[in-house]
């Protein structure tokens, strides 16, 4: 591989190569303060728009891992445990397509969080990583229409750029709306909340009840604060009415400068728009949504796939499901969009054929996917694994946990150059949380230092 060609993977938006120190720099925040850095420059930002990086730039020649060599060295890491812990998993090429493990990689399993790829795919492939989702103000007479359109990080306060958490503000929205207003001598106003956009769909009936009481969920709403919690905190306790709370802040917001009394709830016709903000670009949100693995964001984006989809949005996950099984992947059933339900089937198969399908996508915005993954050891839910010598900064890829469950998803190079897409799930029948990471988190370990020739 010649230096320009090293020089164009590095930036490749499904590399994460050939310079742990280049990664630190530029996609691990430097002070971790407990919420990894969701903001970040878009792969397609860094380069002129007839030159952004492609699979094909991967250097065809490098040379590939033997798959049997592979295998044996992968078949003696996930081999069934005592415990009975089975795993499934699958290796694959990225630049050939070809499949250099597979461990009953086809059959179904329950994904936990790394369904949240699947989730950030169709988003990205629906809506557009450029998108950005409104919230409005309409005045009908002296009724005030506050409408969600989707952005559940609004802030309290003034919009703030810098960050997805806020970066719309309904202490902007209701500036807007309050000097509108007074532009037409309206004094007060009767404040009614249209957050009708996902219907009734606000929760799942395959959602165990411990997930609301244990803090990993709460009703989902197209308009909310802080992805539905009491704070910025990411770790503060959800809302069990993040809509209302949002009406509230900005009814508080507007009642500085107009009366405000609380009206209706529901779907609003008619009206004339007065005041918007907008969400961060999608690419943002999921950026942040897959580094603390969010799961009202990840809830979120898929109500807005089936809506975008004609779909009802409590069939969320049967609308990622579909935009999956149409770039690759098969055999996907899936109750949710956050991975939380533990009857979603998916396989390592299909998860790596996401993968592959966003890196060789000729959308930029999926191209950015696997830039937005976790980096081993430095940011995210990754943070904490994958800090060895050979995998600190190499590795990105999404986690998951749940009781009897734990999964990696990602991409890393192997020293020879050969990008590769992983897929690992371990499953427990006895019930044990996330069992067996340090097994599956020794397998990503020899693919990123394979040779296996």
């Amino acid at each position: 591989m010649n230096t320009a060609t090293r020089r164009t993977v590095t930036i490749l938006a499904a590399v994460l190569c050939v310079a742990g120190m280049v990664l630190a720099m530029i996609f691990a925040p430097r002070f971790f303060t407990g919420e990894p850095e969701a903001f970040y420059t878009p792969a397609s930002a860094q380069l002129a728009a007839e030159s952004q990086p492609a699979v094909k730039d991967l250097d065809p020649e490098a040379p590939a891992p033997d798959p049997a060599v592979f295998a044996s060295q992968l078949d003696a890491i996930l081999a069934d445990n005592p415990d009975g812990t089975k795993f499934t998993a699958q290796v694959v090429d990225v630049e050939s397509g070809t499949v250099l493990y597979d461990r009953n990689s086809t059959a179904n399993g329950t994904p936990a969080s790394s369904l949240k790829l699947a989730t950030a795919f169709a988003a990205l492939d629906t809506l557009g990583a450029d998108a950005q989702l409104p919230t409005t103000v309409l005045l009908d007479g002296d009724t005030l229409v506050l409408r969600g359109g989707g952005d559940v990080l609004l802030g309290s306060g003034e919009s703030d750029p810098a960050h997805p958490k806020g970066y719309a503000g309904l202490a902007t929205l209701a500036q807007q709306a309050a000097k509108e207003l007074k532009s037409r001598g309206v004094g007060s106003v009767k404040l009614w909340l249209d957050d009708s956009l996902f219907g009734d769909a606000q929760q799942n009936p395959d959602w165990d009840k411990s997930l609301y009481t244990s803090n990993n969920i709460a009703p989902v709403y197209p308009i909310a604060r802080f992805a539905g919690r009491s704070s910025q905190d990411p770790k503060a306790g959800y809302q069990t009415d993040a809509a209302q709370s949002a009406r509230q802040a900005f009814a508080a917001a507007l009642g500085t400068q107009i009366k405000v009394s609380e009206s209706g709830r529901g779907a609003y016709e008619g009206g004339e728009q007065i005041a918007q903000v907008d969400s961060a670009p999608l690419r943002d949100v999921i950026k942040y949504m897959l580094l603390v693995s969010d799961n009202y964001v990840a809830e979120t984006m898929g109500r807005l796939v089936a809506v975008a989809k004609g779909m009802d949005p409590a069939q969320a996950g049967a609308a990622v499901a579909a935009v999956v099984q149409e770039h690759g992947a098969e055999n996907v059933h899936l109750s949710d969009a956050s991975g939380l339900a533990a009857v979603n089937k998916i396989s390592p198969a299909a998860l790596t054929s996401v993968l592959r399908s966003a890196a060789t996508s000729d959308k930029a915005g999926l191209r950015e996917l696997v830039y937005s993954l976790p980096v081993a050891g430095y940011n995210g839910t990754l943070m904490q694994r994958l800090g060895g010598d050979s995998t600190l900064g190499m590795v990105r890829a999404k986690t998951g946990s749940l009781s009897g469950v734990a999964t990696l998803t990602g991409m890393t190079m192997t020293d020879d150059g050969r990008l590769l897409a992983f897929s690992i799930f371990a499953n427990q029948p006895s019930g044990g949380l996330a069992p067996h990471k340090p097994t599956i988190d020794q397998a990503v370990t020899a693919i990123r230092g394979c040779g296996c020739r």
